[in-house]
């Protein structure tokens, strides 16, 4: 996870990057980038905006929280913004873009922990039904629904969905944890979900839209039960 700082107070933004580091001290999957506006700036124009939490000052000279954040709502639209302020007229003015907690910058030690923890439990609640994955500096949030099945190819994996077929440069190991029962490897090449198969071989299985899928022999035994094992909970 990702968490992105910017302040246009040097010395509040190492403070609060101090706080931060506490809060996250044993976790070590989280990173933590804090900047001035210029950078945040430049992630803008880019069209890139990399952070799963993003915590800001709402009034930052020329730049205004509040309207850049409008603009990460459309770049990264799953980014958990927290606002950060002074002034309690800002308040309202929070309600106009998506954000999960404004804070009091007087209050800051008190509300933070609580901003964070909101934030986090959004976080693991969107991660438990989506797929996220990154690449070049872009971040998807796929659905689990969606997906049909995950393809291995070179050095790259491919998502496909009825929709449109995503790539990355995850292994299918990076990503199994992120998927539920529901997803099963039928080849060393292969991820299915089985909410989208319409039948099934000893050697093949077809999903959606007829995409035939190899199921090779190494994998030929796992599949099966587990297939047994779902059609049986859904008749259940």
């Amino acid at each position: 996870m990702r968490i992105g700082l910017c302040d246009d107070d040097s010395v509040f933004l190492n403070y609060l990057l101090h706080l931060m580091k506490q809060y996250f001290v044993n976790d070590r999957d989280t990173t933590l980038s804090a900047f001035m506006p210029d950078k945040l700036n430049s992630y803008i124009e880019a069209s890139q905006f990399p952070f799963d939490i993003f915590i800001t000052d709402i009034d930052m000279g020329k730049i205004n929280g509040i309207k850049i954040t409008a603009k990460i709502n459309r770049i990264n639209s799953s980014c958990i913004i927290i606002f950060l302020s002074n002034y309690i007229n800002f308040a309202t003015e929070v309600y106009d873009v998506r954000h999960i907690y404004f804070v009091l910058k007087s209050q800051l030690e008190e509300r933070l922990p609580k901003a964070i923890d909101k934030a986090l439990a959004l976080y693991r609640q969107r991660a438990s039904h989506y797929l996220t994955i990154r690449y070049q500096n872009r971040e998807f949030l796929i659905p689990l629904e969606d997906i049909l099945y995950m393809e291995a190819l070179g050095r790259y994996l491919y998502i496909h969905t009825a929709a449109e077929t995503i790539k990355s440069i995850n292994t299918l190991k990076d990503i199994s944890h992120q998927l539920t029962d529901e997803f099963i490897r039928c080849h060393h090449s292969y991820i299915v979900n089985f909410y989208h198969i319409r039948s099934v071989s000893r050697t093949e299985c077809v999903l959606t839209a007829n995409h035939k899928i190899s199921i090779s022999q190494t994998y030929s035994k796992s599949f099966q039960a587990a297939y047994v094992q779902f059609v049986s909970r859904k008749l259940s």
